[in-house]
């Protein structure tokens, strides 16, 4: 089974769509670690731990960044 990584703004008027930044990665835990250094590569970022997604915050946005 391979996993992609999605990305998710959050804006004031709810969520928007999600776009893909990477397909057809073998390992769960290789997407989960690139998704965690993606995210933590911002200076504002955390983990939401009731759903347990990444976050970061860029250009004054939030954005939810998973695998699937």
């Amino acid at each position: 089974m391979t996993h992609s990584i999605f990305i998710r703004s959050l804006g004031s008027f709810g969520d928007r769509q999600p776009r893909m930044l990477a397909y057809d990665i073998t390992s769960r835990v290789e997407a989960e670690t690139l998704a965690r250094n993606i995210a933590t590569a911002y200076h504002d970022h955390g983990l939401n731990p009731a759903t347990e997604v990444y976050w970061f915050r860029y250009n004054g946005s939030v954005h939810e960044i998973y695998v699937e």
